[in-house]
């Protein structure tokens, strides 16, 4: 089964441009990986701090492995102190 997740990613005030650089080199090392059918990055218009990703994986143990991948857990520890809050929500097609 495909699973989409949806992620609201806030930056710390005055974070933004350099999150936005992480975020950015974490779509280009995620394209690469087995299972990856979609992964975009949206930048709110309305408030420079809040990014969105929109994923879709071909399943749960590829969005694991993605999780567990070296540049995933690189851009977790790189972030630490540039993000607020973060909100997944992953779901299905019905």
């Amino acid at each position: 089964m495909k699973i989409t997740v949806f992620a609201q990613i806030i930056a710390n005030q005055g974070q933004s441009d350099a999150l936005f650089k992480i975020l950015k080199q974490l779509v280009t090392d995620t394209h690469t990986e087995a299972g990856c059918i979609e992964y975009k990055l949206h930048h709110s218009l309305d408030d420079e701090n809040i990014f969105w990703m929109y994923e879709i994986w071909q399943s749960q143990a590829a969005l694991d492995d993605h999780m567990a991948s070296a540049h995933f857990q690189a851009f977790v520890a790189q972030t630490a102190d540039l993000i607020s809050r973060a909100d997944i929500h992953k779901s299905y097609a019905c």
